[in-house]
């Protein structure tokens, strides 16, 4: 590898080639042993800056100190001052002829010397947008492999058809690798798009990261914090941007193989066994509004009362409250209620209508939350702590214990990312906690959001079919869809809902939310809306879980509130 030549600049301009010894930084160029002398006698050039050649900076950052200095409006000028009412650096002719009435112009090395120019800040803003890269870049290699996966149990199914059907087997092959090729193809692409879109985004960091390393090494005091105000305020809030936008379009499409009928009775209906379908999966993240393209039909669906359980009959600490239930999950084979006002959880299996188990809590629950199969988190805002517990043959035991910065009312699971989104009604605002309970960021919500969330009544959920978040206000009677970012999409009011309280989502996106004039009501994604269940008998209900098939599903309500008797039902849909 050739080793670059320094050729001194004064006998360049004498048409000469000397190889310079050292490199004067306020002129710019190379000197050789004569003209460094010459250098050093002469009164304008006696104070200049000399270096080695090994100190000298890249060409690129010799220009990125250039342009950091220079002035915007006089190309041969170099700012001296900050205009604070224009947020302008300028130089002298700036200052006589566009600035002379302005009210705050400071000299810029003064502004240097009071605030000691510190780049460690953006270094921690530019490293933290690093490691979002490096998660986008991790979460589309997993997808990647998670849709791989996904045909392998489709070419699974597909070898255990053949065993059976080996004359219809050719053509159901063909139909279903065909489907799997096509969807699989928009996904890779998608895949790959978002892949380099994100190395893109990790060079440019990088890119940033050394124009600092660089100018904090080599530069001024005054080129340092121009190069902060630089990147503050143009290639942070860019980066960010695009953080963002690849955020929101991380891919989240996959397929999933359904079989329409039992093995048996595929030799009539071989055609139709089975179909790969698009299909939002749990295990991917996607921050995108919604897309009504998405929508699956909006099926009719009737139900009908299975059991009722009078949950006045359970002892209280207090003998002459009644309890009131609210929030409830279903784990399992297992209906799990939330008591307000008493440090209680109830447990009642779903084929009987009785409690089964009673679990107190260390303080007053004020929503319990499925995270898992078998797995929850109960929210106690008044000890400031939740708490991730295990259903275990019936029983409720706690695995951990996390004290919260906030007080948290509500906890939701983003299931893709594996973390866990807090609400604080007190706050008025929205964590998102890794699966360890440590932070990992906060939501920055719209004002009407943050209002919406501080009524005290809110209960909210995260839909996976959407990855939008669905809030209630059981005040204003409202339901408020906002993105992961905060920025509202959706406010949602309907005259026979009032009083809303918990949701529950299923797998096709459609929200079920309660409403206390005796009804629950269906919305779809695209915010149609209808009645599944109005019954007179129905008396203030608060809380609505489904089973795992959503075939079934139970609601909570009554009490000392209500001024009824405290009931979970369970229903059924024909």
């Amino acid at each position: 590898m050739a080793v670059q030549k320094y050729l001194c600049g004064p006998c360049l301009e004498d048409k000469g080639e000397i190889e310079g010894i050292v490199y004067c930084r306020d002129c710019e160029e190379p000197l050789c042993g004569k003209c460094k002398q010459d250098h050093e006698r002469i009164k304008v050039s006696k104070h200049h800056n000399l270096c080695d050649f090994a100190d000298v900076p890249p060409q690129e950052i010799q220009e990125l100190l250039k342009s950091l200095i220079a002035c915007p409006s006089h190309e041969k000028e170099e700012v001296i001052y900050l205009c604070k009412d224009h947020d302008r650096a300028c130089c002298n002719k700036c200052v006589l002829t566009d600035h002379r009435k302005c009210e705050e112009v400071r000299v810029l090395s003064d502004i240097v010397h009071d605030l000691k120019a510190d780049c460690t800040g953006l270094k921690t803003v530019l490293h933290d947008l690093h490691q979002q890269g490096e998660r986008l870049l991790e979460h589309e290699r997993k997808h990647e492999e998670f849709v791989s996966e996904i045909e392998s149990q489709v070419l699974s199914s597909l070898k255990t058809i053949k065993q059976k059907l080996f004359d219809m087997y050719a053509q159901l092959e063909n139909e279903v690798l065909t489907a799997i090729s096509e969807k699989k193809k928009l996904i890779i692409e998608k895949i790959k798009t978002n892949t380099e879109k994100s190395r893109q985004l990790l060079n440019d960091i990088k890119q940033q990261s050394t124009y600092m390393e660089h100018v904090d090494t080599f530069g001024t005091n005054e080129q340092v914090f121009l190069l902060q105000r630089q990147l503050t305020k143009d290639a942070v809030c860019r980066l960010k941007s695009t953080v963002g936008e690849l955020d929101t379009s991380r891919s989240n499409s996959s397929f999933k193989c359904f079989q329409n009928s039992s093995f048996d009775l595929l030799l009539k209906e071989i055609k139709n066994s089975l179909k790969i379908e698009d299909f939002t999966c749990e295990t991917v993240s996607d921050t995108s509004d919604t897309d009504n393209s998405h929508d699956k039909p909006f099926p009719e669906r009737i139900a009908q009362l299975q059991s009722t359980t009078d949950l006045s009959i359970i002892p209280m600490l207090d003998k002459a409250k009644c309890p009131d239930p609210e929030s409830c999950i279903w784990l399992d084979k297992y209906i799990v209620i939330q008591l307000s006002e008493e440090k209680a959880l109830l447990v009642i299996k779903e084929d009987s209508d009785f409690v089964l188990s009673k679990f107190s809590c260390n303080s007053i629950p004020v929503s319990v939350s499925k995270t898992g199969p078998t797995d929850m988190v109960i929210t106690m805002p008044y000890a400031g702590t939740i708490a991730f517990a295990q259903l275990r043959f019936g029983n409720v035991q706690v695995v951990k214990e996390l004290k919260t910065r906030v007080p948290y009312n509500d906890v939701t699971i983003n299931a893709a990312l594996n973390q866990y989104i807090c609400l604080s009604s007190t706050n008025g605002q929205i964590d998102i906690l890794n699966n360890d309970g440590t932070m990992f960021s906060e939501i920055r919500l719209h004002s009407v959001i943050k209002e919406f969330a501080q009524s005290g009544l809110s209960f909210f959920t995260l839909n996976s079919y959407t990855n939008m978040l669905i809030m209630s206000d059981g005040i204003s009677d409202e339901l408020m869809v906002f993105n992961l970012n905060g920025k509202t999409k959706l406010a949602f009011y309907h005259p026979e809902i009032t009083f809303p309280r918990q949701l529950a989502v299923d797998p096709s996106g459609n929200v079920y939310v309660t409403s206390n004039r005796r009804s629950i009501h269906q919305i779809s994604p695209n915010g149609s809306i209808r009645s599944v269940l109005k019954k007179h008998e129905i008396n203030g209900i608060f809380g609505i879980c489904f089973n795992s098939t959503f075939d079934k599903f139970a609601i909570t309500g009554g009490g000392r509130i209500m001024e009824s008797k405290a009931y979970m039902k369970l229903y059924q849909f024909n």
